[in-house]
């Protein structure tokens, strides 16, 4: 395996990676076609006065719906970080099993590291459940605390330059040296792989995406900046996108500290 890896017979991309391609630009197409939806329904409700007040209780279908509304997100921020993977696999696939197959595996490969973003979009609702009866969220989703705002911000900063962050990050930025080191065979095991490719990802950009709540969770503009911050962190070799972000959000959530002017006010 490894040495058809290593040595594709072309540079360009083949018919099952044209597919696994296209359904990706679809699927994020979609997704972010949904999230500019909920945007602009949310701009119109809060210019005609129709948020709901913040200090409304949440009900399990409350909870529900927030769980799905961060789901979109995570796959219209995330999935396009796991192209290089997909397409990796794609390509060792078609010699192997041929195209169909190749492409249902594929499939299953990136529906085994949706489930894991998904699962951390349930805890990312939940928290955000805690944050709502807190009474800390604005009509815009985001907090109106400058000492929670700053101190998440600093957080994010320390963690990008920890050990943990490097360990995660190393395995998203290898998709060859990821499937080197977990590959599985069959259907199971392509999705058993993303599964643990999205253990990853998500140990490398838990705290990224925490950066919603201070942003704006319904924020196009704060959504955008942190995917490309994540995609230029995964393309790019070496750890100082990290180091130069992390300082950044250091320096950010200390001024916030100290002046109390957050970046959604």
């Amino acid at each position: 395996m490894g040495e058809r890896l290593t040595h594709p017979r072309s540079r360009l991309l083949e018919p099952t990676q044209l597919v696994v391609l296209g359904g990706i630009a679809a699927l994020v197409g979609l997704t972010w076609l949904d999230l500019w939806r909920r945007a602009s329904e949310m701009a119109m409700h809060e210019a005609m006065g129709m948020v709901m007040p913040s200090q409304a209780p949440w009900d399990l279908a409350d909870l529900g719906t927030t769980a799905v509304m961060w789901g979109v997100m995570m796959v219209a921020m995330m999935l396009p970080s796991a192209t290089p993977l997909l397409l990796l696999f794609a390509r060792s696939q078609r010699p192997r099993v041929g195209p169909a197959e190749g492409s249902v595996r594929t499939g299953l490969l990136a529906a085994g590291y949706l489930v894991v973003w998904l699962g951390w979009s349930g805890l990312a609702a939940a928290l955000q459940w805690v944050l709502h009866a807190s009474l800390l969220f604005s009509p815009r989703v985001a907090l109106t605390s400058a000492v929670a705002g700053g101190a998440l911000l600093v957080l994010a900063g320390l963690y990008q330059i920890t050990p943990w962050k490097y360990v995660c990050l190393t395995r998203c930025q290898s998709p060859l040296g990821f499937m080197l080191a977990h590959w599985r065979e069959g259907r199971g095991g392509a999705f058993r792989m993303g599964s643990a490719h999205g253990v990853y990802c998500v140990g490398c950009c838990w705290a990224l995406m925490v950066l919603l709540f201070v942003g704006g969770v319904m924020s196009l503009t704060w959504i955008a900046a942190l995917a490309a911050l994540v995609l230029l962190e995964k393309v790019v070799p070496g750890r100082w996108v990290s180091y130069a972000s992390g300082g950044g959000l250091v320096a950010w959530g200390l001024y916030v500290l100290r002046a109390g002017l957050l970046p959604a006010s």
